[in-house]
């Protein structure tokens, strides 16, 4: 019998390549459905991030709507979203041309007929328009407006516009004043619209005001009533909390997101006003005879955080049943509803992640992800039930890929002061069949840390993942707290305690991991982007867990990012931190680059030049400052990128550089031709 051949950890070979990542990094940002007809917008890194209406008539192939030159993406609230609108055989968009494409980055609205040139509808001036919807029977559109002219927040300034589709009449502004606007909606019959808004200092899945108004033929509101959102009772707002965070509740004691229309012409709503189990959660609401009723009591979240514009989660298969999609601590799930008694019934589905979910006459449409296989846009029939994938996010996923796919276990940690709270994450197992680990050693593990920090991570196939797993780490999600899918409190608990909280939540479930025998103590590197990039650098520089730090535009001086960054987070940071200037003295000691001679781990750093939300110079300081302290330190910065890579060719030398560096840091030589990146105040 031959002699087993071990290879360590770190250096197994896996066709799960950077350019499979690139390829599977394939996005479906936004889904509309007209008619028969399903539309969705894909973002596409081999065409240097081009974005691109795509459509399926009656579950016919997938077919581009949107002709070269063209880039269907907007600039609204940065992070953008519902950049596209359909309706009544209209195709509206919002233009955003990548540099090696023809045309200008002017966020005007073009309309398309399809087969023809999109054509120019909205000015040729410095505003951004997203999240728009076609009026019935009619030549207009109401579409959320960013304009430029700064206000007393130094932010641009929002409200909502009519549009007329034909181009021959300028925008009419249908309401202002408000800081945020979002989720505008037409009734069937076109006479009613609803909307939600929302004020600094407030954030979208703290506190919005749902709206409604009678629109007449010429698009003028009449008889506006604020449905649901009233300020928190002061004798309800705890005196210990954060001053800003105070503000923000006695603007609204609910997040209200995703209203719609039923075809009975109630209005329905998610708000996190339902308690289950004595939690909070996101459920479906409708407002009816002037009361606000609650529809479901789920111990579970039926929306998503309001980062990106168009965010869809329920729809009307009839006018007694409802399509849902919710999730349980992080699993999604799909259910019918019946109106009448809110009562459940789960569909049997592959996918765990669902999102963007649109009802049609007699089919849906969604974003569907699963643990085993790239994510899909997926075609529901409301009659059998069941599913086409219409397209995936990855072209290349061969057998030979599915075999080394790691699957997510969902862990629940102890953490906090004396352990007394919980954290949440997955963990992903090494997971490569071809090769045997040397006998009585541990696996490396990578704490993946999502942005937000209000968002989450889910069990959906994370490709960036089963890279790292297939050669050989082991990999902990984190959803710490102040991430969604746990209830409004778990989310609460970020506030006032960012880089706390946070950083406490991943060296538990490291120590935990590692108590258990399935990490190695002394070769532990964490990653994340924004956010999770501040995460990174924090765990880099207060605590002594880490071997490696890899930051993607994360940051490094939370001063600057409470002074300048974009118009949605202007406030953000003092709600996580404290008020600011008055807080500044907290600001400073949670920001790593003011505690370099802290750092005992090397750090790779990769940056956009092109962000908005965390400016290049966030990057900039943090690399002078380890230089100038003589710590090992290794950088990209990326022109043309802004906040997440969107670029193939960006996002492969990022990722490739990444595993290179934990070689070096970690002991290892990782398989495959791999460039070498320079890493200075390194033997």
């Amino acid at each position: 019998m031959a002699d087993q051949i071990y290879t360590p950890y770190g250096s197994w070979d896996s066709p799960i390549s950077a350019g499979a990542v690139a390829a599977g990094a394939r996005g479906f940002e936004q889904v509309l459905i007209d008619r028969d007809t399903i539309f969705w917008v894909e973002a596409r890194p081999e065409e240097n991030g081009r974005s691109v209406l795509m459509s399926s008539e009656g579950g016919s192939p997938a077919s581009d709507v949107t002709p070269v030159g063209f880039s269907v993406r907007t600039l609204v609230n940065s992070y953008g979203g519902a950049a596209a609108a359909v309706g009544d055989g209209h195709i509206c968009f919002s233009n955003f041309a990548p540099p090696d494409f023809p045309g200008s980055k002017d966020q005007r609205i073009f309309s398309q007929t399809p087969g023809m040139q999109p054509r120019p509808i909205t000015p040729q001036v410095r505003t951004r328009y997203a999240d728009g919807v076609i009026r019935r029977g009619t030549d207009t559109g109401v579409w959320i407006c960013e304009q430029s002219d700064v206000t007393l927040h130094g932010q641009d300034k929002q409200s909502l516009v009519l549009i007329d589709l034909s181009g021959e009449r300028l925008p009419v502004t249908l309401v202002d004043g408000g800081d945020f606007y979002a989720c505008p909606r037409l009734s069937d019959d076109g006479s009613k619209l609803c909307w939600i808004t929302w004020d600094y200092p407030s954030m979208p899945w703290e506190g919005t005001r749902l709206f409604i108004a009678d629109i007449d033929a010429n698009g003028q509101l009449h008889d506006i009533v604020k449905v649901a959102g009233d300020p928190t009772p002061e004798d309800e707002i705890a005196p210990d909390l954060n001053p800003v965070l105070q503000d923000a509740l006695r603007y609204s004691s609910e997040s209200i997101l995703d209203p719609k229309w039923a075809p009975d012409g109630t209005l329905y709503f998610v708000s996190d006003r339902v308690e289950v189990d004595g939690t909070r959660y996101w459920n479906v609401c409708r407002y009816r005879n002037g009361q606000v009723e609650v529809v479901t009591k789920i111990a579970g979240e039926c929306a998503k955080p309001l980062w990106r514009l168009g965010t869809s989660g329920y729809g009307f298969i009839s006018r007694s049943e409802m399509l849902l999609s919710y999730s349980v601590e992080g699993e999604g799930r799909l259910a019918r509803v019946d109106l009448a008694t809110g009562n459940l019934r789960d569909l049997e589905l592959p996918y765990s992640d669902i999102s963007h979910l649109q009802v049609g006459n007699g089919f849906a449409a969604f974003v569907g992800g699963r643990p085993d296989a790239p994510s899909a846009l997926v075609r529901l029939d409301l009659k059998s039930f069941e599913t086409r994938e219409l397209r995936v996010s990855s072209d290349d996923f061969s057998r030979e890929i599915r075999g080394l796919v790691s699957r997510p276990e969902k862990i629940t940690v102890p953490t906090g002061d004396g352990c007394k709270e919980a954290t949440h994450a997955f963990f992903y197992p090494p997971c490569n069949p071809g090769f045997q680990a040397v006998p009585k050693d541990q696996p490396p593990l990578l704490i993946f840390v999502h942005g937000g920090p209000t968002a989450a991570t889910a069990t959906s196939l994370n490709l960036e993942i089963q890279y790292f797993t297939s050669r050989g780490f082991a990999v902990v999600d984190m959803n710490y707290r102040g991430s969604t899918g746990f209830g409004r409190a778990y989310r609460q608990k970020m506030y006032g305690a960012w880089g706390v909280v946070d950083t406490q939540d991943c060296v538990a479930a490291a120590r935990h991991l590692i108590d258990q025998g399935r990490a190695d103590r002394y070769r532990i590197a964490s990653r994340g982007g924004s956010s999770g990039g501040y995460t990174t650098l924090a765990l880099a520089t207060f605590t002594d867990l880490l071997t490696a730090a890899a930051s993607y535009y994360g940051i490094s001086n939370l001063e600057m990012i409470a002074t300048d960054t974009d118009k949605l987070e202007a406030h953000y940071a003092e709600m996580l931190v404290g008020p600011w200037p008055r807080a500044n003295k907290v600001f400073k000691e949670r920001s790593p680059l003011f505690h370099v001679q802290n750092i005992k781990c090397p750090m790779i750093i990769f940056q956009g030049l092109d962000d908005p939300v965390v400016p290049p110079d966030q990057a900039q300081v943090m690399i002078d400052a380890l230089l100038t302290a003589g710590l090992p330190v290794s950088w990209t910065f990326f022109a043309g990128e802004s906040h997440g890579f969107k670029m193939r060719k960006n996002i492969v030398a990022a990722l490739e550089q990444e595993l290179v560096f934990y070689g070096s840091v970690m002991g290892f030589t990782p398989a495959g031709d791999l460039t070498q990146p320079e890493i200075k105040n390194w033997p």
